[in-house]
C-alpha cells in the first residue's frame, strides 16, 4: 500500500479545544494531507514535548494530532487518580478522531507514549510505529508493580530530581511535573507487564528511535524489545542528549528519522 500518495484528508474548520488555554499543555490538531499521525507524549509532560516533532511531520504534509494523556497537563494529583488503562482509551480516541480525517494512520510516540503506541497497535489498525526511548519493564528496576502501589500508600509523591536532557534551553522550557505520583508509576509498571506479552503480536513495520547515553532506559532494553517484535523493525542510535531524544541535542536527526520511516512505502502493511 502506498502510504504517502493518498485521498486527501479533510481539512478541519478549526484546531481541536481543550479545557485549559496553556499551548504548552492542551492537545493540537495540524491538518494536512496522508498519512495522519498520532502523537503521544511521555510521561509527566504534555503535548508541548511533541509539538515540535508534529510541526515537523506537517512541514512534509502530513496531518497531524497530538493528544493529552490523562491526568498529564495539569497539576500532579491528577495523575494519582488514573488507570493505565485510561491512557490506552486516550490513545484508542485520539486513533478514532484522526481517522475520521485520515485514511492511512501511523502512531509515534516518547517513553511511556511509546509504549502505548505499542500496545495499541495490537488492538488498532495502524500501519507504521515510531518509538522513541521506548521503555520495558526493566525500567521499573524489577520493582513487582503491588510493590510500588503499596509504597504509593504510606509515601504518595516523591521529588522528580534531574534530568538527563542535554540541551539546557529546552530542558528549561518543556512542561514537566515536579513531582511523581507513585501510583502512576506502578500504573506505568503494569502496563509493561501487559505490553511484554504483546510484544511478538505486533504486527505494523516499527522504528526505534534511542540516545545512546539514555540514563532512563539504557540502551539494552530497547533492543531486547526489539528482538521480540515479529514485525520488521529498525533501530536507529542517537549519539548526543538523554532520554527526551525529539527535544534534545540530536531532535533533528530523531525527526527525520521518523518523517522517512512514515513516508517510505517499502514497509507499509497492505
Amino acid at each position: 500500500m502506498d502510504f504517502s500518495h493518498c485521498a486527501e484528508c479533510v481539512i478541519l474548520n478549526q484546531c481541536m479545544k481543550d479545557t485549559t488555554s496553556d499551548s504548552k499543555t492542551a492537545p493540537f490538531f495540524i491538518p494536512g494531507g496522508e498519512p495522519g499521525i498520532l502523537l503521544i507524549h511521555g510521561f509527566l509532560s504534555a503535548p508541548d514535548e511533541v509539538r515540535p516533532l508534529g510541526e515537523f511531520l506537517a512541514a512534509a504534509g502530513m496531518t497531524v494530532y497530538g493528544i493529552r494523556l490523562r491526568g498529564h497537563g495539569t497539576i500532579p494529583e491528577d495523575l494519582a487518580q488514573v488507570h493505565w488503562q485510561d491512557w490506552v482509551s486516550d490513545v484508542k480516541a485520539g486513533l478514532n478522531r484522526l481517522r475520521k480525517h485520515c485514511e492511512h494512520l501511523g502512531i509515534a510516540g516518547i517513553s511511556l507514549g511509546a509504549a502505548l503506541a505499542l500496545y495499541v497497535a495490537t488492538e488498532e489498525p495502524v500501519e507504521k510505529i515510531v518509538g522513541f526511548a521506548t521503555p520495558g519493564r526493566s525500567a521499573t528496576r524489577g520493582i513487582p508493580p503491588p510493590w510500588i502501589a503499596h509504597i504509593a500508600h504510606a509515601i504518595p509523591f516523591i521529588p522528580k530530581i534531574g534530568s538527563d536532557m542535554h540541551d539546557a534551553k529546552a530542558r528549561r522550557e518543556r512542561f514537566i511535573y515536579r513531582r511523581i505520583p507513585l501510583h502512576a508509576t506502578a500504573e506505568i509498571a503494569n502496563l509493561f507487564e501487559a505490553l511484554e506479552g504483546r510484544l511478538p503480536e505486533i504486527q505494523p513495520p516499527t522504528l526505534f528511535v534511542h540516545a545512546r547515553h539514555d540514563r532512563v532506559v539504557p540502551a539494552h532494553t530497547v533492543m531486547q524489545i526489539a528482538a521480540r517484535l515479529s514485525a520488521r523493525h529498525e533501530l536507529v542510535w542517537l549519539d548526543r542528549g538523554g532520554h527526551s531524544v525529539i527535544l534534545d541535542s540530536d531532535r533533528q536527526r530523531a525527526w527525520q528519522a521518523a518523517r522517512s520511516w512514515f513516508m517510505d512505502t517499502r514497509f507499509s502493511t497492505a
